[in-house]
C-alpha cells in the first residue's frame, strides 16, 4: 500500500491556503490533508508542520490580534493538537460519521 503524500509542487499552494484562510472551517479543510496528516506516521511531516503552524499563526493573528510564531514551544502545542484533529477528522470522512468539530475553525486550537 502506497503511503499518500503531498507532492512537493503542491506544497506552496497549500501553504497559501493556510495563509489566506486562516478562519476556514474543518468541513473546508483539504480531504488531502487530512489524509496526509492520518498517514504521517508517529508525528507530522516537515510538511504538515509548516502547513499546520502556518495556518495557526494566521487564525491567531486575526483572531487574537497578534502571532504566536516568536513562541516555537507554543506553536508546536498547537501544531500537534491541530494535526490530531485532522487525523481523527479523516477517520469521521472514511467512515461518513458526522464529527462535531466540522463546524469548528480548522486551525484554531480553542477547546482543544
Amino acid at each position: 500500500m502506497e503511503i499518500p503524500n503531498i507532492l512537493p509542487e503542491d506544497e506552496a499552494r497549500y501553504l497559501q491556503l493556510a495563509t489566506d484562510n486562516p478562519n476556514m472551517l474543518c468541513s473546508e479543510a483539504p480531504p488531502e490533508i487530512l489524509q496526509a496528516s492520518s498517514y504521517s506516521g508517529d508525528e507530522p511531516t516537515a510538511f504538515l508542520f509548516e502547513f499546520f503552524a502556518t495556518g495557526y499563526n494566521q487564525w491567531h493573528q486575526k483572531t487574537h490580534g497578534f502571532r504566536v510564531d516568536f513562541d516555537p514551544e507554543r506553536v508546536a502545542r498547537g501544531v500537534i493538537l491541530l494535526w490530531f484533529r485532522a487525523c481523527d477528522l479523516y477517520t469521521s470522512l472514511e467512515y461518513d460519521r458526522p464529527h462535531t468539530d466540522w463546524e469548528k475553525e480548522f486551525f484554531s486550537d480553542e477547546g482543544l
